[in-house]
């Protein structure tokens, strides 16, 4: 009888420790319990499998400063350009990210080239200053906006952005240099890159958005050509491999790619998707279309690789408005979110969540001047006031960008596609 006793408090004290374990916040490392913790369960947990380790990814759209931005982020006393406020309401939400990444859609050739916006965009220092205090890590420099500023505007932007402490990826200021990150993000090595489109040929010039690209400039910027896309593929395949060389467990692509305006990929998008996933891509996000696209898995049909696919991130900061374009849509963008779980005793890494949180670019008057916030939906719907929408013209124009985020990504998303290991619980896509 006593030994049943003992044996019942014991089978107690573990399942007690299991529950302790599975409402234990994220945040809060098992070292650091605190006195509370019992014996029991410190040993419990020394003797069980390690916990996977998990981080996430998080990727925005496009980052333009057009004429109005300029102007708003101005300031005449002291006479310097501040981006702080456009990021305030949507930073924590980039902070909370192991990784997060932007489509920098402008240059930083400097303040004697003149600051300028289309069709070719340079765009103040500060800017570069105000996204890193945002909490952004990796900046996308391979766009059609890329040679804007010339040769020295590229070196110049990529000067900039690492002097704030960014990794950047599609273009190089030599050809000593990657084309790829290797990022070690707690434990997951994570390799990155980007490419852009390039236009049609000038003679025997490579040429991006129709200026023609110096010779020497051609290696340092990852480009293709949608015309001859598998010729350029063999050259993406070798970059993929030196990735997997140089111990990516996943692989991410930034792609500059699709057609401006367009809510739905074209066919040259899914052609280079399903190619790039034939290679073991494991995530591609999109940019340049300036609206949001779809979020699907693609496999191919001769093996079991899956990838995700977030055809286009949409704008995350810009001026294009439907006073100007006469499309709400480029109003629109979006935060996605992605986990990654890696299990230390099979060192398999899997996705293990996918969500996505809808955001809107609020431009309004205040005390004379104009106001750029990104604001993050729904949140700012809840709380208008704290969120600066207080006219009822600015909460119709959230609530309908919501309505069309939402609408359009109202899709199933399992959040488990495995790399290299077991598939995990299956998630539907959620907003964060």
């Amino acid at each position: 009888m006593k030994m049943r006793w003992i044996s019942m408090l014991f089978l107690c004290v573990i399942l007690l420790s299991a529950c302790n374990n599975s409402i234990r916040p994220k945040a809060v490392p098992a070292a650091n319990m605190g006195e509370d913790a019992s014996i029991d369960e410190i040993s419990h947990e020394s003797v069980t499998s390690p916990k996977p380790i998990e981080i996430q990814i998080t990727a925005v759209g496009d980052v333009m400063v057009h004429g109005p931005q300029l102007k708003a982020q101005y300031d005449r006393i002291s006479g310097q350009f501040d981006f702080h406020n456009n990021f305030q309401f949507i930073k924590p939400y980039i902070e909370s990210a192991d990784l997060a990444l932007l489509n920098l859609e402008t240059t930083f050739g400097g303040e004697e080239k003149g600051y300028s916006s289309f069709p070719r965009f340079n765009s103040p220092d500060s800017l570069a200053e105000a996204l890193k205090t945002a909490g952004f890590d990796v900046a996308v420099t391979a766009n059609n906006h890329t040679i804007d500023t010339g040769m020295d505007g590229v070196v110049r932007t990529l000067e900039v952005l690492q002097a704030q402490g960014f990794k950047t990826i599609g273009t190089r200021k030599s050809v000593e240099e990657s084309r790829f990150l290797i990022e070690d993000v707690q434990g997951i090595k994570v390799g990155i890159t980007a490419y852009t489109y390039e236009t049609p040929a000038y003679g025997k010039n490579k040429t991006i958005n129709a200026l023609i690209m110096p010779s020497v400039l051609e290696p340092l910027i990852n480009s293709f050509r949608f015309d001859r896309w598998k010729e350029d593929l063999s050259q993406i395949k070798s970059t993929i491999d030196a990735m997997r060389v140089a111990g990516a467990e996943i692989i991410v692509f930034y792609l500059h790619w699709g057609e401006e305006f367009q809510r739905s990929p074209n066919q040259s998008q899914k052609q280079i998707a399903q190619d790039l996933n034939a290679h073991g891509v494991d995530i591609i996000f999109g940019s340049h279309p300036h609206v949001l696209q779809p979020i699907e898995w693609i496999k191919h049909p001769d093996h079991d690789h899956q990838t995700l696919v977030v055809y286009s991130l949409g704008n995350f900061l810009s001026n294009q408005r439907y006073e100007i374009l006469k499309n709400r849509y480029t109003e629109d963008g979006m935060l996605v979110h992605i986990k990654i779980q890696k299990d230390l005793v099979s060192n398999g890494t899997v996705i293990s969540h996918v969500g996505y949180q809808p955001t809107w670019v609020h431009k309004y008057v205040r005390g004379g001047k104009r106001i750029f916030e990104i604001l993050p939906l729904p949140q700012a719907l809840q709380n208008p006031q704290v969120f600066h929408l207080s006219s009822s013209d600015a909460q119709h124009r959230a609530k309908l960008s919501y309505h069309n985020t939402t609408s359009l990504l109202q899709q199933e998303l399992p959040g488990s596609m495995p790399f290299s290991g077991p598939k995990r619980k299956v998630h539907k896509n959620d907003i964060e």
